[in-house]
């Protein structure tokens, strides 16, 4: 049977459960403003199901369904299931809603694989295309991860819906990025930002701009134009990604805003100022990132903030010189440095370089020769001669104070 009802349906531009939800018809207009991110202040009667499906608990939104042909019950399927129902409805449904109760039923589990997509309405296609896309991805099949994307994306953009479409490019973007394709990535989600309405939610355009940032930091290497145009995107991402709304994203946006500034060249002294709201941004990602609940990407974050305070300008440069020595020292004690020598060796020769600027040279070299021991027990000549370098200056310094 055809879903009858407003065309393109909005399916998949509404969290889950509305996402998969049918509207009936007579509801062209505001399936269009759905379609294109728009969410009604008012909600017609005949939709009521909908907002409560956005708003309220399932069992409440499911009351307000109306009538009991295969539409309605499948809306009622997809807010509360029950037993037997989706099973009923897969034997008495057929063509494109069938493609829909298929696709439900392989989100909740109840069977192994989605249907196949051919000869479905482009908004069908889509949300069908994107489920056995997560099927590839699951089966660790990436080729066949990226060709069902692609296929999604394309019958979404057929369809006339936007907000599908550039969803389902995030999706690909950060597939993308996580495949090491950061270029491609890149040009994934600036194509989706691009072609995203001005009605879509701030959200997906903010998660957009941090995936855009992200790939092409990986691509900037030490580019000023590049890394600025970095910065841009995380800026305006954290616009919406506030610490006390998304505290995640929150700290992963100024985690990478404080790296991009501490990999630009500096020329002026505008650029050394920039080293100060790295550190800050450093800060403030550690209010987020913690030991405890995030411990690599507290390290991490730890130690770009103890290597930053000791080349940030300031009058009170030995305080930052303390509070690094002490950073390093949380992240060592933390480590183990069987499992990561060339990372523990790493920390403790940055460390030893801080004790030096700090004139405590006898610990500085103890923990400068402990790395120098490991560089070379792992065969890291470029760690060798770097522990080296710092070593030599060390000595120097010891011997103009005494």
């Amino acid at each position: 049977m055809t879903l009858g009802g407003p065309t393109p349906q909005p399916l998949g531009v509404l969290p889950w459960p509305a996402g998969l939800l049918v509207f009936p018809a007579g509801s062209d207009e505001v399936a269009a403003q759905v379609v294109n991110g728009t969410i009604p202040a008012v909600w017609p009667e005949d939709l009521r199901f909908v907002e409560l499906a956005l708003t309220s608990e399932p069992d409440t939104a499911a009351a307000a369904v109306t009538g009991d042909d295969l539409i309605a019950r499948y809306n009622r399927a997809v807010l509360v299931g029950g037993q037997g129902v989706w099973e009923a409805l897969d034997q008495q449904a057929e063509g494109p809603l069938l493609a829909l109760v298929s696709t439900a039923r392989y989100s909740v589990g109840q069977i192994d694989a989605p249907p196949a997509a051919t000869g479905l309405p482009d908004e069908i296609a889509s949300l069908v295309y994107s489920a056995r896309a997560s099927a590839a991805m699951e089966a660790g099949d990436p080729q066949r991860t990226l060709i069902e994307l692609q296929d999604a994306i394309d019958a979404a953009v057929r369809a006339g819906s936007p907000i599908v479409a550039a969803s389902l490019r995030l999706t690909l973007a950060q597939f993308l990025t996580d495949g090491a394709d950061p270029a491609r990535a890149a040009m994934v989600a600036d194509l989706a930002i691009k072609a995203l309405p001005l009605t879509a939610d701030r959200e997906l355009r903010a998660h957009l701009q941090v995936t855009r940032a992200l790939a092409r930091q990986q691509l900037a290497g030490e580019q000023r134009g590049a890394l600025l145009a970095v910065v841009g995107d995380l800026n305006e991402a954290t616009k919406v990604f506030r610490e006390e709304s998304h505290p995640q994203m929150f700290a992963l946006c100024n985690q990478h805003l404080a790296l991009a500034y501490l990999v630009m060249p500096m020329s002026d002294e505008g650029d050394r100022l920039r080293l100060g709201i790295a550190v800050n941004a450093l800060r403030a990602a550690l209010r987020v990132f913690t030991a405890q609940d995030h411990p690599g990407q507290w390290a991490t974050t730890q130690v770009n903030l103890a290597n930053a305070l000791q080349y940030v300008p300031s009058s009170h440069q030995q305080d930052n010189l303390d509070e690094a020595v002490q950073l390093y020292e949380e992240v060592l004690q933390s480590r183990d440095p069987n499992q990561d020598p060339i990372g523990y060796a790493r920390i403790l020769s940055n460390q030893g370089n801080a004790l030096g600027h700090l004139g405590v040279f006898s610990d500085a070299r103890d923990r400068l020769q402990l790395a120098r021991s490991m560089f070379a027990q792992e065969g890291d000549v470029d760690g060798v001669a770097t522990v080296d370098d710092i070593l030599a200056g060390v000595a120097e310094a010891a011997g103009s104070a005494s």
